[in-house]
């Protein structure tokens, strides 16, 4: 989801080469993500898919595994909760949602550099910024995904990892 450049696609159908990979994008930004992926060409990469976190509709799953770099400090509250809601009806059973990017904790920045880049983003648009952990594992709970692990990332990151539920 978010798929932007198609740069995480291209990387992990690389690095994982048995793994098929269902991009999606803003429908503002499919046709160069149609065209970046074009041009390598790679068969294991579908091609692009338009999502709107806001209408929708998502892709029909199940899939295993939903993938977000860098989505939810630039999209606002609701439509990263959108984001949570979405993935989780698309998980299959033991499905992972991923989530790339900065976060806060217990309120507070982790660095500094977090803090200015939460400033930065505000300031490009409001409804945007670095989110907090808890929040963001509160609402994914209330979808039906749990989180798994938080593991700590190059440049200030976390990858969160939350599971699909089973169905009881």
């Amino acid at each position: 989801m978010g798929s932007g450049s198609g740069q995480h696609a291209l990387h992990f159908t690389e690095a994982l080469p048995e793994l098929r990979w269902q991009p999606t994008e803003h429908p503002d930004g499919l046709t160069a993500l149609a065209a970046n992926l074009a041009a390598v060409g790679r068969a294991t990469i579908l091609p692009p898919l338009a999502l709107d976190l806001v209408a929708g509709p998502w892709p029909l799953g199940p899939f295993d595994a939903v993938y977000a770099a860098n989505v939810m400090h630039i999209v606002s509250v609701p439509l990263g909760e959108a984001l949570l809601r979405g993935a989780a009806t698309v998980l299959g059973e033991g499905g992972a949602l991923l989530l790339y990017g900065p976060y806060r904790f217990g309120g507070a920045f982790t660095t500094e550099s977090n803090a200015e880049f939460d400033q930065w983003l505000k300031a490009r648009d409001p409804e945007s910024g670095v989110r907090d952990f808890e929040a963001v594992v509160a609402t994914a709970r209330v979808s039906g995904l749990v989180l798994e692990d938080n593991l700590a990332m190059p440049s200030n990151n976390q990858l969160l990892c939350f599971r699909r539920k089973a169905s009881a």
